[in-house]
């Protein structure tokens, strides 16, 4: 896990990766409504708090977990005092045995975090401090096809595969999901959350060219050069300017395994 430790881009994370005004809230919202009365949630992957913040802010029962010590840092900054007396922050390997009690959980989230680790580590950690019936909260965003992040990212991969330097991590963790079915998890997808956004190709281009993304981590610098020429290339094909805004909606897709 430490190859994908954020420490490198904890002062852009918020800006590339955080949600707009509203947004956690509503999938806080969401999570709780479907959770029993004062639940305790862990969160893997805690990282500045994007998910955190509204659940901590509620006063519910929190554990937030992170290797990095810069994001946590930023975390802890964000909550104050106040918001450090009512959530547990750790610095810690989720695929490690994890600072919580066994059956003590009745909720772990994960949101673009399991395909960075050992994933089969981390849901041995996850069904440990799970209580009997507990859930595990699996996340990700996933952006309208025709936007300009889901054409330009897969076309970028796609070049870097030809030149050599193979693709990002597996996103659907196939493995992963099999271990859950034979433990019995019953599971299902919903829409936490949709929202509007708009983003022109350039800032699709941008945290690429600039490594921001942990999908780019292990590209050569040349290799990544030349996979950012080729791209720009083509979105100057398909799109009338790089700085042209388009709106598009985002969903917060989450698969939820009842144990």
């Amino acid at each position: 896990m430490t190859s994908y430790n954020f420490d490198r881009v904890a002062a852009q994370y918020d800006a590339t990766r955080g949600f707009p005004p509203g947004v956690a809230n509503r999938i806080c919202t969401w999570i709780l409504s479907r959770l029993p009365n004062d639940p305790a949630v862990t969160e893997l992957g805690v990282g500045t708090g994007r998910i955190a913040m509204p659940f901590i802010e509620r006063g519910v029962r929190y554990w937030g977990i992170d290797i990095s010590e810069a994001m946590v840092s930023r975390l802890m900054a964000k909550l104050g005092p106040a918001g450090l007396r009512r959530a547990q922050i750790h610095i810690a390997d989720i695929t490690q045995p994890l600072p919580l009690a066994e059956q003590s959980q009745d909720a772990v989230i994960a949101v673009h975090v399991l395909h960075l680790v050992d994933s089969l580590k981390a849901l041995e950690q996850v069904r440990r401090v799970l209580k009997p019936h507990g859930a595990l909260i699996w996340g990700h965003t996933r952006h309208d096809e025709l936007s300009p992040l889901a054409l330009i990212r897969p076309k970028f991969h796609e070049i870097v595969a030809e030149l050599g330097a193979g693709k990002p991590r597996n996103w659907e963790q196939q493995q992963a999901r099999e271990l859950l079915a034979r433990w019995g998890a019953q599971a299902s997808r919903h829409i936490g959350a949709v929202w509007q956004e708009t983003q022109t190709p350039r800032q699709v281009l941008e945290p690429l060219r600039e490594k921001a993304m942990s999908s780019t981590w292990h590209i050569p610098d040349a290799i990544l050069a030349e996979a950012i020429r080729r791209t720009e290339a083509w979105a100057k094909e398909q799109y009338r300017g790089l700085d042209d805004p388009h709106e598009y909606d985002v969903s917060f897709v989450v698969d939820w395994y009842q144990f």
